[in-house]
Parts: C-alpha cells; structure tokens; sequence
C-alpha cells in the first residue's frame, strides 16, 4: 500500500510488456523495475513548514462550546454545543447540540449542511425538528447518521435492553445491543427508545 507516481507510457509498457504476469505493485512490480528502470524514492516531510501539507479541506468555523461538559471526546469542524455533557463521544461535522443534552458511548455522523434559525422558523408543521439534537435529549450506546433530527426531551438509552430491532419507519434500528439512528430520520419530541 502506498502512493506511486509514474508516467503513463513508462506505466504501461511495465504492465503489457515487462511484467504482464505480476499482480502487486510492492512485491512484484516496484522491485523488478527498481532493478531496470530509474526508480525514486522521494523523501516527504509531512511536518515542513515551508511546504505544508494540509488534510481535511472543510472551510468551516471553529465549534462553538458554550458551558458544556467534554470528556474523553472528539468534536468536529464547525459544531455548536451549548450547555451539554458529553462523554465518550465522537462528534462528526456541523454537529448540533442544544441545551441540556446528555450523550455518551456514542457516535454523531453529523451533517451535510447547516440548517439556520430562518430555515428552522419557516419548516411548516407542529412537529418541527431542527437538524442535530434537541434540548434536554438523554442518548447513550448509539450510532447518530448524517443529517439526524433527534427532538427535545428524547430518551435513546435502549432501556429494554433490546438486542435485535427493525424500526426504519421510525427512524432507527438497534443491533446487538446498539441503537443505529438513521440517515435524515427524524426522532420527534419526547420519544423513548
């Protein structure tokens, strides 16, 4: 495994011509043309400020933490946390957590999009749900897919100690033990699961 460059015909005339036999590229390929052909090994220095590699090209503001709790935790680009406690959570992208919310053992995916209070206020409907987690939400032992609407006062504990469920027209599944919720679902107010 690893990052080869090559020219294109040199490439080819390796594969049809030289070596048309051979399957791996670092046990076979590189070692037999390091014998007949200039092969380089180029030196990266991954840590160079004069030539600076960069990873994960999300322009994104920093996450936002107001009063919250953070333990043994990863949070993303671009989260907004407000008066929460969370443990032993990994917290993806654009992530939103409102007041009150309690998490552990758990993973957020996060979202594709931010979703605004002007959006949010034009949703029509009694049963709106803003995008990432609402006030008051207790989660534990859960998988959160991108783009999720968890409500207010939601309970995801799995308290029945459910192994095995199908719930898709409710927006999750529980396997082994472990709550899955879904990709855009949406978990109304004051749901238990």
């Amino acid at each position: 495994m690893g990052l080869y460059v090559f020219k294109i015909d040199v490439l080819q005339d390796l594969l049809r011509s030289h070596y048309p036999t051979s399957n791996d590229f670092r046990s076979e390929i590189i070692p037999m043309a390091a014998e007949e052909f200039n092969v380089q090994h180029p030196k990266f220095h991954f840590f160079d400020p004069q030539k600076p590699i960069f990873t994960s090209p999300r322009f994104l503001s920093q996450t936002k933490i107001e009063k919250s709790q953070i333990l043994n935790s990863i949070i993303s680009h671009g989260c907004f946390l407000r008066d929460c406690h969370v443990e032993h959570f990994i917290v993806g992208v654009r992530s939103r957590l409102e007041y009150g919310v309690e998490i552990n053992d758990t993973m957020m995916m996060g979202s594709d999009y931010y979703q605004t209070e002007a959006e949010i206020a034009s949703i029509p409907g009694e049963r709106i749900v803003p995008m990432g987690v609402g006030t008051k939400t207790k989660i534990s032992n859960c998988i959160i897919d991108k783009n999720a609407k968890i409500g207010k006062n939601v309970i995801i504990v799995n308290q029945d100690k459910v192994e095995e469920a199908e719930r898709p027209s409710e927006g999750f599944y529980i396997r082994s033990d472990i709550t899955v919720v879904l990709k855009n679902s949406t978990i109304l107010d004051g749901t238990i699961i």
